[in-house]
């Protein structure tokens, strides 16, 4: 793979995975037999090859974090060995014994570890919530209008059921108080909020072309294959996230962003504001479907007015706004130009007709770790 240290990758990425020990093995594991020209050097180059024929943007710096979710499905299936090393499945969890396991069974189900780290990610853990809720009430702060949620890439639709969500924030409980699902403590650098000042919301609505059944115990394992197979509180909250969205009522429809966003944003409304959210899509769509996603929100905000505002949120890595707005090709990216960070999002804040634009905070992928920045113009 010319010019793609891919060993290098899966090494800082095993070093920069603090709470899960039994995924950085497995990284380190892989990242060895990688320097070894082994299986696993061979899968992964036969995954970038149809990630490119597929018009997919999957970065090196992403393929072990899709590694392993795609290993940890397989555990999750209890087909093979790899179950009985996997706590997340009642395994010992035993960080010497799991990569031999772990490469007997990519060897054996390489098909589905390739088809896996090809396909769009189901990384969606409910504490992104906690930064629609910091980002909303940083609008709120400046406006009492009430605002209208729409969700691009909603998944399981987690983040839109964010008011029913418990958290702890400094001393201090937000959320009801009999929530089912806790966000546990996700800010490590005091936002600059008041969540008092969260907008009413009037409707939370959010579109996915992979249709997600919390019923399905198939689709939910593959939400719980991107969570930590060792962190028991991060596979608890998915699960309880997954119970309690039938009783929410939150919908997210079977739809293309493009045919879907349109009729939520094509037009201004002066009874609410609008707010577009989007986590984990862009990297994820193709050049033209960014290009459509950029195109529906720039010709929304040239519409928008002062009685009928437009929002525009994402948690995306690092780089990939550039992406969305200025280089849907990713020429940038491919050329060297340009870079993403997958390991470090970015909560954003667009509004119009304001053209104001603040880089409100970084995490970690999953929300953990949130550093508030609140710089306007970040």
């Amino acid at each position: 793979m010319a010019g793609v240290d891919l060993a290098a990758s899966f090494k800082s990425s095993a070093r920069a995975l603090r709470s899960s020990r039994v995924n950085a093995s497995l990284l380190r594991g892989a990242a060895i037999d990688i320097e070894a020209d082994g299986p696993t050097a061979r899968l992964l180059q036969t995954v970038r090859e149809r990630g490119a024929r597929n018009g997919r943007l999957l970065l090196p710096e992403d393929l072990p974090a899709r590694f392993a979710a795609a290993m940890h499905a397989i555990a999750l299936s209890r087909r093979t060995e790899l179950s009985m090393h996997y706590p997340s499945t009642g395994g010992s969890g035993n960080l010497h014994e799991i990569w031999p396991v772990a490469r007997d069974a990519m060897v054996a189900n390489a098909p589905e570890v390739i088809s896996r780290m090809t396909r769009p990610a189901r990384r969606s853990d409910p504490v992104r919530a906690a930064m629609l809720l910091a980002a909303l009430a940083y609008v709120g702060a400046g406006s009492d209008s009430p605002v209208r949620v729409f969700d691009v890439g909603a998944g399981p639709g987690f983040v839109l059921a964010a008011p029913y969500f418990a958290q702890d924030f400094f001393g201090e409980r937000i959320g009801p108080p009999d929530a089912s699902v806790h966000l546990g403590h996700p800010w490590a650098v005091a936002p600059d909020i008041d969540h008092n000042d969260i907008p009413p919301i009037v409707s939370a609505t959010g579109c996915d072309l992979s249709a997600f059944n919390a019923a399905n115990p198939s689709q939910v394992a593959e939400l719980l294959a991107w969570a930590s197979p060792d962190v028991p509180e991060e596979l608890n909250r998915v699960l309880a996230a997954c119970e309690a969205m039938p009783q929410l009522g939150i919908t997210v429809e079977n739809m293309a962003a493009s045919v879907w966003l349109p009729r939520g944003i094509s037009w201004p409304r002066t009874d609410a504001a609008t707010v577009v959210w989007h986590s984990d899509v862009v990297l994820e769509m193709s050049a033209p479907e960014r290009t459509e996603l950029a195109t529906g929100i720039l010709g929304a905000a040239e519409r928008a007015t002062d009685a009928a505002p437009l929002h525009v949120i994402s948690f995306e890595p690092a780089g990939a706004e550039d992406l969305l707005y200025n280089d849907p090709i990713a020429a940038g990216v491919r050329d060297g130009s340009g870079a993403i960070d997958p390991h470090r999002y970015e909560l954003r804040l667009n509004s119009w007709p304001q053209r104001r634009s603040a880089l409100l905070a970084t995490a970690e992928p999953s929300g953990q770790q949130a550093h508030w920045m609140g710089n306007e113009d970040g």
